[in-house]
C-alpha cells in the first residue's frame, strides 16, 4: 500500500508539471455552471469566493437559501424595472431567473507584474429566457414605437422558446463588431449628454411611486443625485463583440476598455464576457479587472475556453 501511495503521489507531481519545466502549480478549475467547467493555467491561482452550482443535488443548505434568495431579488428587481421602463404592459416575471452562480478572486504574474482578477459566472435559466422571448412578442404585438424595428425582426416572429440548438446556430450568422477611436468618441459624447437626464428620469419615476417619503424629502434626495449625476461621465478606447468556437460549443465574446469618471477622479477598467449557451440556460462569463491588466487575462480566457474565432455575418 506505502508503494501504491508513493506511485499515485509521484503521478500526481508530474500532472502538475505538464505545461513546461518550471512549473510547479496545478491548474485551479472554476465552475461555469451547467456541467462546464474550466482550468486555469498552472501560473494562475483561482480561489473560490461564492458558489451555487446549477445542480440542485449538489448544494448545501446554505447554498440553496443563497439561490432561493438571489432569485427572489431578481425577480422583483426585473418586475420594478417592467413598470418603470417596459413600453407596453406585460406580465409580471415569474419562476427562477438564476439557475446557480460562482464568484472567484483570479490572480497571476507575468514579466509585467502582478495581475488581479475578478470572475463572476451568471447562469441564466431557460425559464427566464423563455419569458424574455415571450415579452419582446407582447411589445410587437401590442404595437409602440419599437413596433417597426422589432417587426423586422425574424427573431420577433420565428423564435417560440429557447433551445441550444437554435441559440448556437443564431450565433454562428453573428456578424462581430468593434467601434473604437472617433466613432467611439462619438457615441460616447451622445451617452454622456443623455446620461444626467437618464439618471434623473429613473430617480422620477421611483419617487412617483415612493409613498414613504415626504415632498420636501423627495425633492432633496431629487436634489443630490442630479448633482452626482452632472458629476459622472464614461470614457471607453475599445468595444467589441464576436462569434467564437470553444471547447464547449459556439458562444459569442466581447470586451469592453475604459473608465469611469467621476468629479476628476477616473477608475480604469476591463471587462472580458463570455455567453454560452447550453441545454439547460446561457452560462455568463464575466471576468473584471484592471485595464493594464486586459491583455494578460484575454490570453488566459483564450486558453482556458480554447477559443477560436468564427467568420458569423448574415
Amino acid at each position: 500500500m506505502r508503494a501504491l501511495n508513493k506511485k499515485m503521489t509521484t503521478l500526481a507531481f508530474a500532472t502538475c508539471l505538464t505545461v513546461g519545466i518550471g512549473a510547479v502549480a496545478c491548474a485551479d478549475t472554476v465552475d461555469l455552471g451547467y456541467g462546464l467547467y474550466g482550468s486555469t493555467s498552472p501560473t494562475v491561482k483561482a480561489v473560490e469566493v461564492v458558489r451555487v452550482p446549477t445542480d440542485a443535488k449538489l448544494r448545501n443548505n446554505e447554498q440553496s437559501q443563497m439561490i432561493s434568495a438571489a432569485n427572489k431579488a431578481a425577480v422583483d428587481a426585473v418586475n420594478a424595472s417592467l413598470k418603470l421602463q417596459a413600453p407596453v404592459q406585460v406580465e409580471p416575471f415569474k419562476g427562477d431567473v438564476l439557475d446557480g452562480f460562482s464568484y472567484y478572486q483570479l490572480q497571476g504574474t507575468d514579466k509585467q507584474g502582478h495581475h488581479v482578477g475578478e470572475l463572476l459566472v451568471i447562469d441564466y435559466s431557460k425559464n427566464a429566457i423563455d419569458q424574455v422571448i415571450g415579452m419582446a412578442k407582447t411589445v410587437v404585438a401590442k404595437g409602440t414605437d419599437v413596433k417597426t424595428a422589432a417587426g423586422n425582426s425574424s427573431d420577433s416572429k420565428t423564435v417560440e422558446f429557447y433551445s441550444k440548438e437554435l441559440a448556437q446556430e443564431k450565433l454562428q450568422k453573428l456578424k462581430g463588431n468593434t467601434i473604437e477611436g472617433a466613432k467611439l468618441a462619438k457615441d460616447l459624447k451622445m451617452i454622456n449628454d443623455k446620461l444626467p437626464a437618464h439618471i434623473m428620469g429613473v430617480v422620477d419615476k421611483m419617487l412617483a411611486t415612493e409613498k414613504n417619503l415626504s415632498p420636501k424629502s423627495k425633492e432633496e434626495f431629487r436634489s443630490y443625485v442630479d448633482f452626482m449625476a452632472k458629476q459622472i461621465s464614461v470614457d471607453a478606447t475599445h468595444v467589441g463583440y464576436k462569434p467564437v468556437q470553444t471547447r464547449y460549443g459556439t458562444a459569442v465574446t466581447g470586451d469592453l476598455r475604459g473608465s469611469l469618471k467621476y468629479d476628476g477622479f477616473r477608475n480604469t477598467g476591463s471587462l472580458i464576457g463570455y455567453a454560452v449557451p447550453t441545454d439547460k440556460g446561457v452560462s455568463l462569463q464575466l471576468l473584471m479587472s484592471d485595464d493594464s491588466s486586459h491583455d494578460y487575462w484575454a490570453n488566459e480566457l483564450n486558453h482556458m475556453y480554447q477559443t477560436q474565432s468564427l467568420k458569423g455575418g448574415k
